[in-house]
């Protein structure tokens, strides 16, 4: 069989492609929407499915050790930190699951706990424990001089409050007397050393409350959907904007019910979004959510003919495709925090954030310091977040419409594509001696089935930016090769225009700069964010009714232009964020 017939029989596997996108289909049950809503009723009185009982990522668990040991012996944290921190790579790393494994799929993390997250966590505790208590000044420090001074009288006392201060931060919530008495079990009976003490640390460490998000909600209230409490709430805002433990501040509004109040609650969201750790989180969810599972590395063909005469005097390295993908998530961080910009800024924007002379070279701008105002792309050619090197480029000779198509789709509209056979993506349209890879991928998607999904979802979004080569560099004509030889054949004129049906309209577009108009235009990309920034911050997949007022919440900021930070900040303000959710748990 020749390769384009057998592309032709893996596409023809989508089957269920009808290529609606505006509007509803009627379906055997009634009308079915083919793509992403784009308003959001808020019903109060709507009880949202239970969140999951959320394990901490391996980020979280992490950043939560490394805290207490700086908690807990400051002077000497960051020599326990270089003991440990290797063991961290033990724990198996986080497995995310979501609607779909390539584009915006991250719902929440896999809450499977198997036999090595156990070893790997226990290991850590061991280690932190013996590392705490490893000399006399470091139990001092750690537990007080009562822990050392050879008076077994202060004994129970002195472990007591090491329990009640270390065990308050370790698993957020205040510490009862059962919790001392159990916590208290592996020292067994005073007098206590060294390592009763590490027994107890390492117990401390492994605890579910320590481990896992638990929330219980006020306990008083008989409902489905009851407020947070304290320690609760204080958790759940560290976490959501540090990864990790509340600070001193956060536990003291926690103990006093300060942060119960509506004025201390917002006190205590606006000062957290300004710390410095916050950026961090952000960026994890704009990787999370933007991040190009399909872009390979760009340096994996170096060395064939085909690629290198493509490159031509550009090498790329094994770091380049990182460096792509960094370069989007510093973009966002740089409109939140830095350029004060709101979303239509970020999505339309013709900066250039690359810090490193390879990527920088790509866009023809000399590399971003990180601090200062970037640079401006130097192609007009060049705007818009579907034109970063990230989305554009594919690490071999060749461009991907369907698949840039794809993450448009998906990814920035939240718009639904009927999955493709198995491995129909295993064996993309090969480079042609005689046509452009967008007349290739027009002839083999033509025909019925596969023209629903492709020539009205997905082509014509990734044609668009066919005026960039695989590895991101602005063109005009796309070159041709001796597929055994690599020696230049001449080059064949770009098409970019193209009908992309944002919202199903028929308008015609002549690139990437039309089509960021249309996306623009199109309260799609909104609606998509406040679904996203939804799954990152409640941990599970949204349902249209009953977590519309929580969507609707981002989605009426971003329509109003609020800047990113305040888009970002909004959700924690939300009546849904600070409320625990009994009705019927959701499915893993």
């Amino acid at each position: 069989m020749q390769k384009s017939s057998l592309w032709l029989v893996m596409v023809a596997g989508l089957t269920a492609c009808t290529g609606d996108i505006g509007g509803a289909d009627d379906g055997p049950d009634g009308p079915t929407e083919k793509s992403t809503p784009t308003n959001f009723v808020c019903d109060p009185d709507a009880v949202p499915d239970a969140s999951p009982l959320r394990r901490l990522s391996h980020v979280q668990y992490a950043n939560t050790v490394r805290d207490l040991v700086r908690y807990a012996l400051p002077g000497e944290a960051e020599a326990v930190i270089g003991v440990v921190s290797p063991l961290f790579d033990q724990v198996p790393d986080d497995a995310r699951i979501g609607p779909d494994k390539h584009y915006a799929g991250f719902s929440r993390l896999d809450q499977a706990v198997q036999q090595e997250h156990i070893d790997a966590t226990y290991a850590v505790a061991n280690a932190v424990g013996g590392e705490l208590t490893s000399s006399p000044t470091r139990l001092t420090t750690v537990a007080g001089a009562c822990a050392t001074d050879a008076d077994p009288s202060n004994d129970d006392t002195c472990l007591d409050a090491f329990i009640r201060s270390f065990g308050e931060r370790a698993m957020r919530r205040a510490v009862t007397d059962e919790d001392v008495a159990f916590y208290k079990v592996p020292a067994g009976t005073a007098p206590y050393d060294a390592a009763d003490y590490a027994d107890v640390i390492a117990q401390l460490l492994v605890a579910p409350h320590t481990l896992y998000l638990v929330e219980h909600g006020d306990e008083a209230d008989p409902g489905a959907h009851v407020a947070l409490g304290a320690y609760e709430l204080a958790s759940r805002l560290s976490y959501h904007f540090w990864q990790t433990i509340p600070d001193e501040e956060l536990l003291a509004a926690a103990r006093s019910g300060d942060i119960l109040t509506e004025a201390g609650y917002a006190a205590q969201v606006e000062r957290i979004f300004s710390d410095p750790r916050t950026r961090d989180a952000v960026a994890a969810f704009f990787s999370d959510w933007l991040e190009n599972t399909t872009l390979e590395e760009l340096d994996s063909r170096a060395g064939t003919p085909v690629f290198d005469s493509f490159a031509g005097d550009f090498t790329p390295g094994p770091e380049l495709r990182e460096r792509m993908l960094a370069e989007v998530v510093d973009a966002a961080a740089w409109y939140t925090f830095e350029g004060a910009g709101n979303y239509d800024d970020f999505f339309s924007s013709n900066k250039s954030f690359a810090k490193t002379d390879d990527l920088a070279t790509i866009y023809g701008v000399a590399p971003w310091d990180g601090t200062g105002e970037p640079p401006t792309f130097s192609d007009p050619a060049r705007g818009g977040i579907i034109t970063r090197a990230a989305y554009v480029a594919t690490g071999s000779a060749n461009t991907r419409p369907i698949m840039k198509g794809v993450f448009i789709r998906k990814a920035l509209l939240c718009d639904e594509i009927a999955p493709p056979p198995p491995n129909a993506a295993a064996t993309p349209p090969k480079l042609s001696e005689t046509a452009t890879t967008r007349q290739v991928v027009e002839e083999l998607t033509a025909v019925s089935p596969c023209n629903g999904c492709h020539q009205i979802q997905i082509n014509h979004l990734g044609f668009a930016t066919e005026n960039f080569d695989a590895l991101g560099r602005v063109r005009a004509e796309q070159a041709i090769f001796d597929e055994e030889t690599g020696a230049p054949m001449g080059s064949l004129p770009i098409d970019t225009s193209s009908v992309p049906r944002v919202d199903g309209e028929e308008t015609t577009t002549s690139g990437a700069a039309d089509l960021m108009q249309l996306l623009l235009a199109s309260e799609k990309p909104n609606a998509c964010f406040a679904r996203q920034y939804f799954r990152f911050t409640f941990g599970r997949i949204e349902d249209l009714n009953q977590d519309a007022c929580a969507l609707d919440d981002v989605k009426t900021k971003l329509d109003d232009g609020a800047p990113l930070a305040e888009v970002l900040r909004t959700v924690a303000l939300s009546a849904a964020f600070r409320k625990r959710s009994f009705s019927e748990e959701v499915e893993p």
